[in-house]
Order: structure tokens, then C-alpha cells, then sequence
């Protein structure tokens, strides 16, 4: 059988130097070098026609249904993400919760992250693409039924400032007098339409779809938003309704102590919908990002968070409701210039994981070293490292013959750490390698202010006082095996015992930071989850247009996902079932 891609392990070392690297460079050359301005040049679009290959009216009539899907963060771990594709490719879906079978959708959007943990052709390749072709393989659609695709990027798409993302599903190309006409790619029996990262579909009963390109940090370019102002002021027939997609939950992320830096470009984003007094309707708001179903409510609109396309798992029992001052109101409520608005958004009771389930996921994390063995290993080495410099410094300040296993050698708890600290301060590379270990654990902190401080220094003295005082008692207990076996004993063994519980005890103590965090601060959610690699309790959602225009949205989630143990190639059934029941929205 074929190895498969696993689930990220995204404590590994090398690849959180790799994922380091990448996020620094498309921040920099994503700031100074956007794609999206030179796709913008490439591919310009003439303001006085819109391209029909967006034009979707006829695919729905007062006979008919409309059928789109959407869905976030795939293209992780093979048995997750084929999962989900083996769902979305069903001919007929039948979830519990649901009397009558949901039927393919024409429409297929991606809403970020189509692959983890940073983007090349070949992870796309084998990370996506593959999985959503053998899904496709696996079902018989009806003759000639070829759905459409349409993806944004995330920020793990950005990594490589979005080079492989226009080139494998930016392709389709317009005849023009440079060049002829090009087909997008076929990814899971779907064709891809766009020409650039984002996109404005015209869907039955005057409904909207824009697909919006937040690039990593939020940030929209000018030539996004001159389109999408000109859509709403020109193409967009009067009381349309809109569907946005976005890159990020901004309702969810944002600090209600400061909204400003999380909700600025979304609130920009919902006044551009509302643009040239033609009286559109914002009715829908769906993202990605977070790895979990959730669902906000302010007034009649909807927001919803429907990232479990594939990816690790996130919590939901950090979630609450967010209530806090803006400058701009609500869709649908006129603006008054010097007015303070307050934005109030409630979080739905029907979560995916429920709360109760995300707490009892969570408390993995006391596993952490043994669910992140290299991280471990990597820890070990470095205490390792420090007991030699330790060791160095008991020859250099007591005789030659001495080593760190002498200098604790059976004294009692107190004296032994006066005569550890003595060797610590012997030298100045001992003390350099605890100042970098306080600035790593103040710069890993996810808190504000005077906060991070001293977050950074309490973490930091449970992992350097953990490592001391297992340091400490192996000095004084270590001894006792010369009697039996001499060989166990010296100054190598020691060093080694020291790697050995430094590194279990460090890895263990950061699972617990995360841990404590998340419970009673809500901070760490995205560090905490990863390094749980959960690759059950996903979703994605199917939306139906009605004959008589109405939206009604039906969340599908699945609990476990079938394991690569040759159970996947079987093909085993699987047990989708509604989060909650259909949301209608008119």
C-alpha cells in the first residue's frame, strides 16, 4: 500500500525552522512583492462585462434547487482530508438529521489553507490534489456533470507568497491578443474558473458570492477592493444579497480591549458590500482559519467558522460571545458620522467538538512529549548539553578528575544546589543558555503587556527549576547504582540521565503551559491543538438556493475519520450528521 501523508507534526524541529523561515520570508517579500498586483496587471477585467464563466443564474429556476458546498483547511494528513472528499464527492449524501439525501453541489468553495504546513507543488499535489482525485474515482456521477471549484488562500498558502497557488488553480486564461484562450486544472473531477485569488460569483435569485484574499496578516490590496466596489456598484443588481468568504474569523479573533487591529479590514469589507446605496444585503459570513465548527449571530446575520476540512483540530470551550465599541455599525444600519456603534456578537449553543468534548481532548496535552517525540528528543539535548558545560565547569573549578556527578554526589538537597549554582555561575556560557531559554519562553507568550512578562518568567522558571531539581535528586540518588553496576555511573551516564528526564520533563511542562493556558486564559488554542495532531470531528457545509430564493445552510460534521490501515482503500462507510439543524436565511 502507498504511504500516505500523516498528520503534521508540527513540533518537529526541522520543520519549525523550515515553517520559521518561510513565514519570514513571504512576510517580507508578501508586504513588498504582492502577487495579487501583478496577477491584477495580467489578467485586467473589463469593467463593462462581467465574465460569464462567473454567471451561475440559470443554474437554478423556480424548478430547480442551487447546490454549493464550502469548505476549509484541507490538504493535511491523508485519512482526514480524503475523508471529507470522499463526503463532498457523494452522488447523494445521507446524514443523520436529515430525512432526504443531499445532492452533489455545482459549486465547490475552498476557503483557505488548501495545504499544511507550507505550500509547493508537490505537498498540493500530494496533500490535496490526490486525495480529492481518489474521491472522485471512488463515485459515479451522473454523464458530463463536471462542478466548478474555487479556492482563496490562507496564510499557510502565503508561505511561498502564493507562487504554487496561481499557477496550479489560477490557470484559466481568457483569449486575449497576446496570447489564446487556457482551461483551468481539474482537481477532483471539478475545473477550476479563476483567474486571480479571488473572485465575485453571480448565483440564482440575485445572490452573490465573493471570495475575498485576506493574504496572511488580513491585508486586502487596492486592486481587490477596487473590484469589489466596482461589483457592488455596477454589476450587482439592486437588493442583492452577498455571501462573503473570507480568509479569518475576524468576529472571533478580535480583542475587545482594542478591535481595531482584528476587525479593520473586515468591517472595510462589510461597507464595501453595503457600497453605492443599492441597498445589498450581507446575509452570510463564512471562514476558515480555525479548525472547528462555530457559529456567531448579530441580528438576523450569521457567521460562520467551518475550518475541518482536513486539518489538526482546534477547541471550542474558549470560545464566548464578543461585545465591543466600533466606529461603523452593523450591516443594514445606516452610518452617522461621530457615532460609536456597539458590535455584539452571540456564539451559537451548537459547537463542533461541543465544549465538553474539546475539554476532555485538551487534556492530551500532559502527552505532549510523548506525541511530539523529536520536540523531546530536541530538549533532551540541549540539558544534555548544559550538564556537559556543567561538567566542564566542576573540572575547571575543583581538579581535573571531577565531573557534575562528583560535585552532587550523594549531599543532601541544599548543598547539592548551592554547589550546582556555584558551577553555573563558574562560566559565562552556562548562564547564556538559561538567558535564551527566559527570552524563548517570553517571546512563545501569548499575552499582552505586563502579562507577557511575567507569563514568560513563570514558564520559564517551572521548565529551568523542573530540570534543576531532577538535576539535583539524580546527584543524589544516581550514586547509588556504583554499588551494582559501576558502569551506570560517571560522568557520561549522568550527563545522559540528565538529557533524558530534561527532555521528558521539559516537553511535559510545556503541554501543561499550553494546557493552563487555554483553560483559564484562552490564549494558546492554535499551539496547545497542533501538537495534539486530532485528526477526528471534521465539517464542511452545504448550502441550498430554493426554488423561491431562500437560503438554508446544512453544517455536516464527522466525528471519526477511517484510518490508513488499508481501511480507507475499502472505502468503509462513513457517519456524516447535521451540527445542528438546516439555518434558513432569507
Amino acid at each position: 500500500m502507498t504511504s500516505r501523508p500523516k498528520m503534521t507534526r508540527w513540533y518537529s524541529p526541522i520543520r519549525l525552522i523550515n515553517i520559521g523561515i518561510r513565514v519570514a520570508i513571504s512576510t517580507v517579500f508578501g508586504e513588498f512583492a504582492d502577487r495579487r498586483d501583478a496577477m491584477a496587471g495580467a489578467h485586467d477585467i473589463d469593467p463593462k462585462k462581467f465574465d460569464p464563466r462567473y454567471d451561475y443564474r440559470k443554474d437554478g429556476s423556480a424548478k430547480s434547487d442551487f447546490w454549493l458546498d464550502f469548505v476549509a483547511d484541507v490538504g493535511d494528513g491523508w485519512n482526514s482530508t480524503y475523508a471529507i472528499a470522499r463526503l463532498l464527492a457523494a452522488p447523494e449524501l445521507h446524514v443523520k438529521g436529515d430525512k432526504s439525501p443531499l445532492p452533489l453541489a455545482r459549486l465547490l468553495i475552498m476557503g483557505g489553507d488548501e495545504v499544511y504546513p507550507t505550500p509547493s507543488r508537490e505537498d498540493y499535489v500530494r496533500k490535496f490534489i490526490e486525495p480529492y482525485d481518489q474521491a472522485c474515482k471512488a463515485n459515479h456521477w451522473p454523464k458530463n456533470t463536471v462542478p466548478h471549484l474555487y479556492l482563496i488562500p490562507g496564510n499557510h498558502d502565503w508561505y511561498d507568497t502564493l507562487l504554487s497557488f496561481l499557477g496550479l488553480f489560477c490557470r484559466r486564461r481568457s483569449a486575449g491578443e497576446w496570447a489564446a484562450a487556457r482551461e483551468g486544472r481539474s482537481v477532483g473531477g471539478r475545473a477550476t474558473q479563476q483567474t486571480r485569488s479571488y473572485f465575485a460569483l453571480k448565483l440564482p435569485h440575485n445572490w452573490w458570492l465573493w471570495g475575498v484574499d485576506c493574504q496572511i496578516k488580513g491585508y486586502v490590496d487596492q486592486p481587490q477592493i477596487d473590484f469589489f466596489d466596482h461589483v457592488a456598484r455596477k454589476w450587482m443588481r439592486r437588493n442583492s444579497r452577498l455571501i462573503l468568504c473570507t480568509g479569518m474569523p475576524s468576529w472571533q479573533y478580535v480583542d475587545e480591549s482594542n478591535p481595531g487591529k482584528q476587525f479593520r479590514t473586515f468591517s472595510y469589507l462589510e461597507r464595501i458590500a453595503g457600497n453605492a446605496n443599492r441597498g445589498h444585503r450581507l446575509r452570510l459570513v463564512l471562514s476558515g482559519d480555525t479548525h472547528h465548527y462555530s457559529r456567531y449571530v448579530e441580528g438576523d446575520l450569521n457567521y460562520i467558522t467551518a475550518g475541518g476540512g482536513g486539518a489538526f483540530l482546534h477547541p471550542t470551550h474558549n470560545l464566548t460571545d464578543k461585545t465591543f465599541k466600533w466606529l461603523y455599525p452593523p450591516p443594514g444600519i445606516p452610518f452617522r458620522r461621530g457615532k460609536t456603534y456597539t458590535r455584539k456578537f452571540r456564539l451559537a449553543p451548537s459547537l463542533f467538538p461541543t465544549p465538553a468534548q474539546s475539554r476532555i481532548l485538551s487534556l492530551r496535552s500532559f502527552a505532549f512529549a510523548f506525541l511530539n517525540v523529536s520536540y523531546a528528543f530536541t530538549l533532551g539535548c540541549i540539558c544534555a548539553f548544559v550538564a556537559w558545560i556543567l561538567d566542564a565547569n566542576a573540572r575547571a573549578t575543583h581538579n581535573v578528575n571531577s565531573s557534575l556527578a562528583d560535585v552532587l554526589n550523594g549531599k543532601p538537597f541544599l548543598e547539592s544546589a548551592r554547589e550546582y549554582f556555584n558551577l553555573v555561575f563558574a562560566s559565562p556560557w552556562s548562564l547564556t543558555f538559561f538567558g535564551l531559554a527566559a527570552c524563548g519562553y517570553y517571546y512563545l507568550a501569548n499575552f499582552d503587556g505586563w502579562r507577557r512578562y511575567v507569563a514568560g518568567i513563570l514558564h520559564a522558571l517551572a521548565q529551568t527549576g523542573s530540570v534543576i531539581a531532577a538535576t539535583l535528586l539524580l546527584g543524589m540518588y544516581a550514586p547509588k547504582l556504583n554499588a551494582f553496576y559501576p558502569w551506570l555511573y560517571g560522568r557520561w551516564p549522568m550527563i545522559l540521565y540528565v538529557g533524558i528526564v530534561g527532555g521528558f520533563l521539559s516537553a511535559t511542562i510545556l503541554g501543561a503551559y499550553f494546557l493552563l493556558c487555554l483553560t483559564f486564559f484562552r490564549k494558546h488554542q492554535t499551539e496547545a491543538f497542533s501538537a495534539l495532531r486530532i485528526q477526528d470531528y471534521k465539517n464542511f457545509l452545504r448550502m441550498r438556493i430554493g426554488r423561491r430564493g431562500q437560503l438554508t445552510v446544512y453544517p455536516i460534521g464527522l466525528q471519526r475519520v477511517p484510518r490508513d490501515d488499508g481501511e480507507q482503500l475499502r472505502n468503509p462507510p462513513l457517519a456524516p450528521h447535521l451540527i445542528e439543524p438546516p439555518i434558513p436565511i432569507s
